[in-house]
């Protein structure tokens, strides 16, 4: 049925047009030929050489289950909604990144060679977010110069002119100015006069168990493991509160807010694990006086990700008076403990089985969980038990805003380029499935719903 909103703009004969972009269904993919393989080994990850019609995940964390060489796993599959925004080499520099360091896809990238360097990491972006080639979407942009397939009016070349002649003359039906000054003022006097409205994002992933464990040397007992659990997760990283406060010796505002979460060292906290024992190894949970730096604090808990753990020793608090992050503390990862008790320039990675890492609460001061699930995947047994069908929705249900046109240059008039980057849209969602003793294959379809405003 009708909502009152569009009666209202059927009465007025005013059409509204929506639009569905479609996530990514490809995915980069390590080499066809033995992917299973490639993808098995935590700490020596392979390179992406390809692209697939599916995403497999990647083992991060192996860790033995009993005598004779049992052991267990756990696999990483994620995927982070939209484009690339730009992110942090976590590798060389260590700041504050509130999401996964995804794939580049082959289509991002001008040489296929550097789009081979890469490592496979199990984690890609989806996109779906916005599609700048997408003519009817440009079309519904009140900044936009309408494609010409999407004009109203169009002034056709006669045998008697030039097409140049021509373009003079397209009507675009839209009243949106041409001139730098003039879009400032009228983005300031209507933030949303160029905006879209989101809905939501609809997500279908197709899960496979791919591991036979019952011909996988040292994987444990076929009988109780050849279930593998799956924990399905949605999360958004909480953006930060911002406050003003007045500084009184100069009348000045000075703006505070907390860091960004920090994907690496802030995805998990859960009271159930202390820094002492499993968290950090080199942190004995009892034993020698609090000198000792290997046993000082091991009662203390402390939030941390899927490799590394927060610094709960040295909180880096921000002590710059004039700084926006003043009197937070900026996360870092935890340094190892050598075997004489001295802290090292590596950093420490927790200790944590993959059964503690698939069953950590998440730290929900710092990321919204949207949904979290588990279901088995049997993947010896086949048929339909190896198969399992997410449906993901993430709600927006909101206006989003955007910058207008791009100007041209040094000049004062507008280019036809449109900024299309959101910018209140807060976060990223990220889907994020954890697979416990079975790697799993993704085939995924999905859109976007956006319409005018």
């Amino acid at each position: 049925m009708p909502s009152f909103r569009a009666k209202v703009l059927d009465a007025l004969d005013i059409k509204k047009d929506h639009i569905r972009i479609p996530t990514f269904c490809t995915f980069p993919a390590p080499k066809l030929s033995d992917p299973q393989t490639k993808t098995a080994d935590p700490d020596n990850l392979t390179k992406v050489e390809t692209t697939a019609d599916w995403a497999i995940s990647q083992t991060i964390k192996t860790s033995e289950l009993g005598p004779s060489n049992r052991k267990d796993k756990l696999d990483i599959l994620g995927f982070v909604v939209g484009e690339d925004p730009g992110t942090t080499d976590t590798t060389t520099v260590k700041g504050v990144n509130p999401l996964p360091n995804a794939i580049d896809r082959l289509g991002d990238r001008t040489n296929t060679a550097d789009f081979q360097t890469q490592d496979y990491t199990g984690i890609h972006y989806l996109g779906g977010l916005y599609d700048e080639s997408n003519e009817k979407l440009a079309a519904m942009r009140k900044s936009s110069m309408v494609p010409k397939a999407h004009q109203s009016l169009m002034w056709y070349p006669t045998s008697a002119e030039t097409t140049a002649e021509a373009d003079m003359v397209d009507h675009t039906h839209k009243d949106w100015p041409s001139d730098r000054v003039e879009q400032a003022q009228l983005l300031q006097d209507d933030p949303y006069s160029d905006s879209l409205f989101y809905h939501s994002t609809k997500i279908r992933f197709f899960l496979t168990g791919l591991d036979d464990v019952a011909t996988t040397a040292g994987s444990g007992d076929a009988a109780a493991n050849h279930r593998g659990s799956v924990r399905m997760l949605v999360l958004r990283p909480k953006i930060p509160k911002v406050t003003m406060r007045v500084n009184g010796t100069n009348s000045s505002f000075v703006i505070n807010h907390d860091y960004l979460p920090n994907w690496d060292t802030e995805l998990f906290y859960d009271r159930r694990h202390q820094v002492g024992g499993r968290t950090h190894k080199g942190i004995l949970p009892h034993g020698h006086a609090s000198t000792d730096l290997g046993n000082a604090n091991s009662d203390a808990i402390t939030s941390y990700g899927i490799t590394y753990i927060n610094d709960i020793r040295d909180m880096n608090v921000d002590t710059v008076v004039s700084s926006p992050t003043y009197g937070h503390s900026k996360p870092s990862r935890m340094p190892a403990i050598t075997t004489n008790g001295a802290y090292s320039t590596a950093d420490a990675e927790n200790g944590l089985t993959p059964f503690d890492l698939l069953t950590s609460r998440i730290n929900t001061n710092k990321y919204a969980v949207l949904e979290d699930k588990v279901f088995t995947l049997d993947s010896l047994h086949h048929g339909a038990a190896a198969h399992h069908v997410c449906n993901v929705t993430i709600p927006y249900n909101k206006k989003v805003r955007f910058q207008g046109r791009q100007p041209n240059g040094t000049a004062d008039e507008l280019s036809n380029d449109t900024f299309n980057e959101p910018l209140n849209l807060q976060s990223r969602p990220i889907v994020l499935f954890l697979s416990y003793n079975q790697r799993i294959s993704a085939q995924v379809t999905g859109y976007t719903t956006i319409s005018e405003t």
